[in-house]
């Protein structure tokens, strides 16, 4: 049965409902109803019929969207249904069980907002407190004890909680990590990165000093942070501002060693962090090291002198015993016409500061390296210099204790980039340059989130990674956050309609095992199959109006 338009003779349209059948092996049809001249019948005469066959049947997912009541919002459910499966892997719920009973709000939640937030645009505390609804929450006054919704200050609270329980959580993560992807830490990367914050302030904690961003005007800490094969963070430690990056090594293995009594490993790391005291440092707790040695600084080595033999493409080296180490020197043509390049852009930069006379830096550094003068005041280019670097083109140094061999060596040395790689994105999830807390326990809880956020988002990289997806951060970021649904409501129904989904979007929900929602769902059952529903309650804890934090 259906509905069929017809002509006259005069060219007036009938509309009638029809009925197909077969008769001696024809298709015929005949006609139900004839319901009148399309020109005669108006709109809403058609829309009642409708609501009402509708209602007879009781038919799902039809929207009327005459009756909307109201404008409706886009709201996100992609990224808490994500956090949740994520949260739920690492078996958040219980290490946050154990939280004392007196804390007025729920910190696994709370922590679990403020990581939404990171994975897919991140903002401050205020920031994520008024878009509270984008994802599904309500905002309340603290002072409204009876409400369900999330207070601002709770927020700040439950950085305060993750401060005091940094070393416990870190650990949980770590041993959650290890069962979950059946892994085993043998390598490990170490660096150091600043943290800029949005004043001139000082502290224990924050101090002025030489930003990564090669700034000297804001006050900072400084980050050192270990990371193994797979680009997962093992530990982190924070330290003043004005602390060397070299000296926060001792700590780093320290806690290694004491928190999670890991076996035989292997510590990477660029020259500038491996002082001859922090390679005692790490034999003696066991562990072996893979260093980046300047060449130009060895004493009583020509490196010149010796047979290469090639290990790769472009690649050759020479091993020699180095302080009782094993010394690799390295050259690769391709580093070599790298710093060619580098070198040309400097001496060019040095003829400029010559031309215009503007050589007023005191650094050594830079394309000033390339300039001499005998009274501080004539400078020529130093030809002498120049010609000594474009000597060392190419040639680097690694040193090391480890019985790997060569090619080995030189493979763990050049996943440093990964470190770097790594240091990057959790700067984008930290958003702290700058960062807007002053006290030592907010920084400290804010580098936590932090932490736990770029964590949860590595952990889905890794299983796009085993399951042979292509991916980016943006790309990630991208899907998850188109991931969106809008709140139907009419005069009698309501329905969740979610926006379009890319592949990407797709498949991580498919390898998470999380449920593609339909296109219109009524919205029971969209927030059911999700696991969407009761948010606010689940937040608003035990006996609000009565306990204290």
């Amino acid at each position: 049965m259906y509905v069929r338009t017809v002509k006259n003779n005069q060219g007036k349209e009938y509309l009638r409902i029809v009925e197909s059948y077969r008769e001696n092996g024809k298709n015929k049809q005949k006609i139900i109803a004839n319901l009148g001249r399309i020109d005669t019948i108006s709109r809403k005469e058609v829309e009642n019929i409708v609501d009402k066959l509708i209602q007879i049947f009781d038919i799902k997912g039809y929207v009327n969207l005459n009756s909307v009541e109201e404008a409706p919002d886009k709201k996100n459910y992609g990224v808490k249904v994500i956090v949740d499966k994520l949260f739920e892997r690492y078996e958040m719920d219980k290490f946050f069980e154990k939280m004392d009973k007196k804390i007025r709000f729920d910190v696994e939640d709370l922590l679990k907002i403020m990581v939404m937030n990171r994975i897919i645009e991140p903002k401050s505390k205020l920031g994520i407190f008024k878009e509270l609804d984008y994802y599904g929450f309500k905002r309340i006054d603290e002072a409204e004890t009876d409400e369900e919704g999330i207070a601002l200050q709770w927020m700040y609270r439950t950085l305060d909680v993750l401060a005091q329980k940094k070393e416990e959580l870190e650990k949980h993560l770590y041993s959650q990590r290890i069962s979950l992807f059946n892994s085993v830490v043998d390598l490990v990367f170490y660096d150091v990165t600043t943290l800029a914050f949005e004043t001139q302030q000082t502290n224990e904690l924050l101090q002025m000093g030489y930003s990564k961003d090669k700034k000297f005007n804001e006050s900072q800490v400084v980050l050192g942070m270990s990371i193994d094969r797979d680009r997962m963070p093992v530990s982190f430690d924070i330290y003043p501002g004005n602390t060397f990056e070299g000296h926060t090594f001792k700590d780093t293995i320290e806690a290694m060693k004491n928190r999670y009594q890991l076996g035989k490993v292997i510590v990477v790391s660029d020259r500038g962090m491996m002082s001859r005291t922090n390679m005692e440092i790490v034999e003696n707790s066991d562990y072996e090291f893979i260093v980046g040695k300047s060449i130009k600084q060895l004493k009583k080595v020509d490196i010149f002198d010796g047979e290469f033999t090639e290990i790769s493409k472009g690649i050759e080296y020479r091993e020699i015993e180095y302080e009782g180490k094993r010394l690799l020197i390295i050259h690769s043509k391709e580093r070599a016409e790298k710093d060619r390049k580098d070198r040309i852009r400097l001496i060019e930069k040095a003829k400029k500061m010559l031309k215009d006379g503007n050589i007023e830096s005191k650094s050594k550094r830079g394309a000033k390296k390339y300039l001499k003068t005998k009274n501080e005041v004539d400078y020529t280019l130093d030809i002498e210099k120049i010609e000594k670097d474009e000597k060392y083109d190419g040639y680097y140094g690694i040193i090391t204790n480890t019985q790997l061999n060569p090619k080995q060596i030189l493979e763990q040395y050049h996943t440093l980039w990964k470190v770097e790689e790594s240091f990057r994105t959790l700067k984008n999830y930290l958003e702290t340059r700058p960062i807007f807390h002053w006290t030592q326990k907010r920084i400290k809880g804010h580098i936590v989130m932090s932490f736990v956020s770029y964590i949860m988002q590595r952990t889905l990289e890794l299983e796009l990674e085993r399951n042979n997806i292509e991916y980016s951060h943006e790309k990630i970021r991208e899907a998850i956050k188109n991931m969106e649904y809008i709140d139907i409501k009419t005069n009698e129904q309501r329905f969740a309609i979610r926006t379009n989904m890319n592949v990407l979007a797709q498949k991580i929900l498919k390898i998470l095992n999380i449920p593609i929602p339909k296109v219109v769902t009524p919205y029971e059952e969209f927030i059911e199959k999700l696991k969407l529903q009761d948010q606010n309650k689940e937040i608003k804890g035990l006996e609000r109006s009565k306990a204290k934090t």
